[in-house]
């Protein structure tokens, strides 16, 4: 179906995290874990320059999200309580 798109929210836990691997002969890995579920980004044997847009985006979106959470602990952001 064109247009589908699917939806997968993570909460973050104590144990949650990422990984990235990477290898001499294949391409690399990127993983989320987060409690029973793992996300393992992958690339296909031909890269194009979207798949390193995409990347950029990635890193891009992740040091942002960082940074918010970092704002949030700063300020005593507590989940539950209005910031």
């Amino acid at each position: 179906m064109p247009g589908r798109m699917s939806a997968l929210s993570l909460p973050v836990e104590s144990r949650s995290g990422a990984e990235f691997r990477s290898y001499a002969r294949r391409t690399p890995v990127f993983t989320l874990n987060a409690g029973k579920v793992l996300v393992s980004l992958t690339l296909p044997e031909r890269l194009r320059p979207e798949h390193v847009e995409f990347a950029r985006s990635l890193a891009e979106q992740a040091a942002a999200y960082a940074a918010e959470v970092e704002r949030l602990y700063r300020h005593g952001y507590s989940a539950g309580r209005a910031a």
